[in-house]
């Protein structure tokens, strides 16, 4: 890779790092990926005009330090969304847009973001879609080369091509419906049909065992554990970290060396699919002889043999 590709991104994320102390002194919060700012905020519905006062000022301050700076916030490239359950999005119709650097932007229903399409229920029903409608595309050009391979290179391909889109991402389809991950489940199971040219009455899971594919519910769960391990093990993300707390009982109990994380409940379910409370969830959950493995590449090792033997979701 040219040093010029890695250095560039490098360089511009170091000249605009002065934004997140700027907006952070403004009550928003916010991410930023390469030239890609992100600015979000808690919206209730006793405080929605004021919340969104807040967030259109810390527009405006923002637009004015790219001004400053030789850079430029255009409103033609941006998108908002307002994010929340269908009862508590209706409650706050009235707000159909957003003022950026003197600009009207309409709220959208999906937008997307790191190749992740976010509708404003977090169904991820449209991004599940997509992904549907790109692996398809890819195991139809499978099929018709897959009398020319052998059963290993036939693998390889559907794991660079069509697993690699199933498990991008699939940590936030933690707790979305059943509806939206079967969509996902039936694509690997015809999938491993393919590779393993079995017949469309075949059933997929001593299919999926033979490739010693976890299922698509068990691959997410694994992702999201193995995030909770990194962000454990070495404070990275820092952002999810944070959210995250080793539990340190007021006395010694049995339990004071089990490694587990502080649970965090939600009183509704959109909220407990959040990584503050899913995370804990499923890290307790998992064997301690797992959670206390010394390295990445054996924690994953031996997740993915648990979930294996651990009976279906």
């Amino acid at each position: 890779m040219p040093q010029g590709s890695v250095l560039g991104p490098l360089l511009f994320t170091i000249y605009v790092s002065p934004v997140a102390s700027l907006l952070s002194h403004l009550g928003v919060n916010q991410h930023q990926y390469a030239d890609d700012t992100q600015l979000f905020i808690s919206i209730s519905r006793s405080l929605a005009s004021a919340n969104l006062l807040t967030l259109e000022s810390a527009l405006t301050v923002l637009s004015q330090w790219f001004s400053l700076n030789c850079l430029a916030l255009n409103p033609d490239k941006s998108d908002a969304i307002l994010l929340g359950t269908h009862k508590r999005n209706s409650s706050l119709s009235n707000i159909t847009h957003i003022n950026v650097a003197g600009s009207n932007v309409p709220l959208s229903d999906s937008v997307k973001l790191l190749g992740v399409t976010l509708d404003n229920s977090l169904t991820f029903h449209n991004h599940v879609n997509l992904i549907s409608q790109s692996c398809h595309y890819h195991m139809k050009a499978l099929r018709h080369i897959r009398h020319c391979l052998d059963n290993h290179t036939a693998s390889l391909i559907a794991h660079a091509l069509i697993s690699s889109r199933l498990d991008y991402a699939n940590s936030v389809l933690l707790g979305a419906p059943h509806y939206v991950t079967n969509k996902l489940q039936r694509i690997q199971n015809a999938l491993a049909r393919i590779v393993l040219q079995s017949d469309g009455l075949a059933h997929s899971e001593p299919l999926l065992q033979q490739l010693h594919w976890l299922p698509v519910h068990s691959r997410i769960r694994f992702k999201l554990a193995t995030i909770t391990y990194k962000a454990l093990n070495t404070n990275s993300p820092q952002y999810l970290a944070s959210l995250l707390q080793y539990y340190q009982p007021s006395r010694s109990l049995r339990s004071s060396d089990q490694h587990y994380l502080v649970p965090t409940s939600s009183s509704i379910d959109f909220g407990s699919r959040s990584f503050r409370c899913s995370a804990p969830a499923i890290w307790n959950a998992i064997p301690l002889e797992i959670r206390s493995s010394p390295t990445m590449d054996t924690f994953k090792r031996k997740l993915k043999t648990h979930f294996f033997r651990s009976p279906p979701v």
